[in-house]
């Protein structure tokens, strides 16, 4: 039977199912909204994109998946559900700080910084594994494409408002792309994913910033410390010494203003680490997940990762 490989994010669901070919299919479904049920997201998800690839009989499913916090929960009941609709008989399921670090740093040791919507690191050394922010807007996700998008918002609003940290510029980005001022709180508070459409106006502080826009090139610097800082505090408490020579990777969404963010980036961790070495992702956070369903002992990263398997599979 096939093999399905997901990453679920706040934004979108990326599915690759894997037939005993070998022959592989993507498809992206949407993300996973905070406040629904975790467990019947991945279910439906996974299901979902099975049928609609036309490979309903899987195997074993394996994912990254946000709104874990560091701890993979029971997977009795979701693997009971897969296993009626799908048929699996082996769930693996890991917090996408996991599946980010496996897709960048192919298994090898070193730190990953995910930064998309939401934001998370993951350092893997000596000590071992070391999870760092991934908890949330609302009390985290710092520098992240939706911290960026609040940042932006927020000049916005102070613009109309006369307070200090103003931007014209991004007054005007967001009357364009969510109409007029007085009616963007409601319009949303009124959002099923606010923090969805907060991010989403994060492409426009980036292009006021490239314009020469003081408050949103602030608002960049800003966001490159609060990387920087998650790369340092998950590669130090990873075991990484200051003299260490380890790899150290950046990806999600936001790479793609690296010219915004990479001079501070950069200097910070350089200063910290010297020895270490800022290196492509070799692969992304659903490639991470593929690898996720052949790790030859996925447990050596509990609780970060959670396997569960059928009576059949054990006797296999």
């Amino acid at each position: 039977m096939a093999e399905l490989a997901f990453d679920l994010g706040q934004t979108q669901t990326r599915v690759r199912i894997t037939s005993d070919s070998g022959a592989t299919s993507e498809l992206e479904l949407d993300g996973f909204r905070y406040g629904s049920n975790l467990m019947d997201t991945i279910a439906e998800r996974c299901t979902r994109a099975a049928n609609t690839l036309g490979n309903q009989r899987v195997h074993v499913v394996a994912g990254g998946v946000t709104g874990l916090y560091g701890h993979a929960p029971d997977l009795s009941g979701l693997l009971a559900t897969l296993s009626t609709s799908l048929g699996a008989r082996r769930v693996v399921i890991a917090d996408d700080a996991v599946t980010s670090h496996l897709g960048a740093l192919a298994g090898e040791p070193g730190t990953l910084v995910a930064a998309g919507t939401g934001l998370v690191g993951l350092g893997v050394g000596p000590a071992g594994a070391a999870r760092v922010d991934g908890v949330g807007s609302v009390i985290g996700d710092n520098g992240s494409g939706w911290w960026i998008g609040r940042e932006g918002i927020i000049a916005a609003l102070s613009t109309k408002d006369g307070r200090s940290g103003a931007s014209a510029a991004l007054l005007d980005a967001l009357e364009n792309q969510l109409g007029p001022i007085e009616a963007v709180p409601a319009k949303i508070a009124a959002s099923p994913f606010p923090v969805g459409m907060v991010a989403s106006f994060a492409p426009a502080v980036a292009a006021a910033a490239r314009e020469g826009d003081v408050r949103s090139r602030e608002i960049w610097v800003e966001a490159a410390r609060h990387i920087a800082d998650a790369v340092v505090a998950a590669s130090t408490r990873a075991g990484f010494t200051r003299d260490a020579s380890f790899s150290w990777a950046v990806a999600g969404r936001l790479t793609g203003a690296g010219d915004l963010l990479d001079p501070v980036l950069n200097s910070i961790v350089a200063a910290r680490f010297p020895e270490a070495s800022r290196v492509t992702p070799s692969g992304t956070s659903l490639d991470g997940a593929q690898q996720l369903l052949r790790h030859p002992d996925p447990m050596t990263l509990a609780p970060l990762v959670g396997v569960c398997v059928t009576e059949k599979e054990t006797d296999d």
